[in-house]
């Protein structure tokens, strides 16, 4: 009998509670190179996407950008009220590769990553 090797899908998203509740309480990071991609998906330059869309970090002596938060909220611009995001296919690298689903230490992990791109 031959066997079939089945391999494992990426995970491409998730729609749960907990994964929808970290779209509110904070926007996930952009890697460097993807903000001229969101900027285009926007058709805007890179310095009016950042200007009228993003947040400016400054954490361990590294700058990051991440979408801005709704006024008086720390929820992401881009959540929508159908609990969807907006920017989907150019949403920030961050929120591609952590679910709220998994837990906190794979989020640091990905936040480092991240924090060593900026360095750059």
């Amino acid at each position: 009998m031959e066997k079939k090797l089945v391999r494992k899908q990426k995970r491409q998203g998730c729609t749960c509670d907990k994964c929808k509740e970290c779209c509110k309480r904070e926007p996930g990071w952009f890697m460097p190179d993807e903000i001229a991609t969101a900027a285009a998906f926007f058709s805007l330059t890179e310095p009016e996407f950042i200007n009228k869309y993003c947040n400016e970090h400054l954490e361990d002596n590294t700058y990051a950008l991440s979408p801005a938060q709704k006024v008086g909220t720390t929820e992401c611009i881009f959540f929508n009220k159908k609990g969807e995001c907006d920017i989907h296919p150019v949403k920030p690298h961050e929120c591609r590769k952590v679910f709220g689903c998994e837990g906190i230490t794979r989020h640091r992990k990905m936040r480092d990553i991240i924090k060593r791109r900026w360095r750059r």
